[in-house]
């Protein structure tokens, strides 16, 4: 295999529904790589507008409209046309979507094939999915097919959990979603005395992630708290839920929206958060969340804010270490503001934050399997 003309090896990173500057495949993985100098790295994802570049990467649109399905078929079209254009020496596939034509054109292109592993897709449909019958047994069978193709020499497992729920993935390494920067630093939070507080929701909002149950939460705490503020960040996949979000913003005008059919940029969530006093995380207990780790975890013990979380005790044993947060009962309105009261008479942050939340603990072991993945020394 040889090089590019800038010396370097070629790598390609492609998603489909993510965006080109996903806060795991560019930020992370990506710049992890690029910062070594050895690989030219390009990524191919969502894109709304054509990507602008950025030093150091190449950037290409997979899809424009998050909600058409042409747009989805022709991603793959471009798809195909990026592996010709890059040539790459290394192709991470971030979708089951795009393993079959990875797994074809493998044997053209002779490149390594990693499959970053970021969601359990037959769990997700299972437990989470509002298809039922057919609908339901097409999309599993369509994975579990693409997911069982020849072609793929390692995989990187965004979760511990799915080294459990899908053993075959091997050979594996578990790259968690942690924090990619520095901690902030400040004392140990105590709310005590105060009157107003900032609350938010980020990231994917929908039913399925308790979206609504957050929101209702908040509204009981109005009573007691009424110049508090609900801040809702991030992309909604769904239209109707959108809308209904929309609707209640415009009668509730402590419920304050910067929402989007498309992924919001990642450094504007992350500000968000940051400047609020709880983050709040009310997800579902189903099997296709409960063992997961969720992002945002990792993202508030960083920048040191609290987190008022659905009861888990995978989760609490996440935040207990550091009193990083308490558990809530999100379903039940009645016990909100004796929550509330309970949250805010607590202080956080009285143990220092591990260094194991940051992504830089895992980046040595991220670089060490690919050089060995493209030297072909096995494991």
């Amino acid at each position: 295999m040889s090089n590019s003309a800038t010396g370097k090896i070629p790598i390609l990173i492609a998603s489909t529904l993510k965006p080109v500057r996903d806060s795991r495949a560019f930020e992370k993985l990506a710049q992890s790589l690029g910062e070594t100098n050895k690989y030219e790295v390009n990524i191919i994802g969502f894109s709304p507008e054509k990507p602008d570049s950025t030093p150091g990467f190449r950037f290409f649109s997979s899809m424009s409209h998050f909600h058409s399905i042409w747009d989805r078929v022709l991603a793959q079209v471009r798809f195909s046309f990026c592996l010709f254009t890059t040539r790459p020496q290394l192709l991470i596939v971030c979708t089951f979507e795009l393993l079959p034509l990875a797994s074809l054109f493998k044997l053209i292109f002779r490149y390594k094939l990693i499959y970053d592993v970021q969601e359990n897709y037959l769990f997700n449909l299972t437990y989470g999915s509002t298809h039922h019958g057919l609908k339901l047994l097409i999309g599993k069978l369509v994975i579990q097919w693409a997911e069982s193709l020849p072609g793929v020499d390692f995989y990187f497992l965004a979760e511990k959990c799915y080294a459990e729920e899908m053993p075959d993935k091997k050979p594996r390494l578990i790259l968690e979603n942690k924090f990619k920067g520095r901690m902030k630093i400040c004392e140990n939070r105590t709310f005590q005395g105060k009157r107003t507080f900032i609350f938010s929701i980020t990231g994917t909002l929908s039913r399925g992630y308790g979206t609504n149950l957050g929101v209702a939460w908040f509204k009981e705490i109005l009573s007691d708290y009424p110049d508090s503020i609900l801040i809702l960040c991030g992309h909604v996949p769904v239209k109707e839920f959108e809308k209904e979000l929309r609707e209640l913003a415009n009668t509730i005008p402590q419920i304050q929206l910067n929402i989007s059919e498309n992924p919001v940029p990642h450094d504007q969530i992350l500000e968000v958060i940051s400047s609020s006093d709880f983050c709040l995380l009310p997800y579902p207990i189903l099997p296709s969340i409960q063992s997961k780790i969720p992002t945002k975890l990792f993202e508030c013990a960083a920048l040191r804010v609290p987190v008022l979380i659905t009861e888990n005790p995978v989760w609490e044993n996440f935040f207990n270490e550091y009193n990083g947060g308490i558990s809530v009962d999100f379903q039940d309105r009645t016990s909100a503001q004796r929550s509330f009261d309970l949250a805010i008479h607590q202080s956080y942050f009285n143990s220092p934050v591990p260094s194991s939340i940051f992504w830089d603990d895992q980046v040595s072991e991220l670089i060490a399997q690919v050089e060995k993945l493209l030297s072909g020394i096995d494991k």
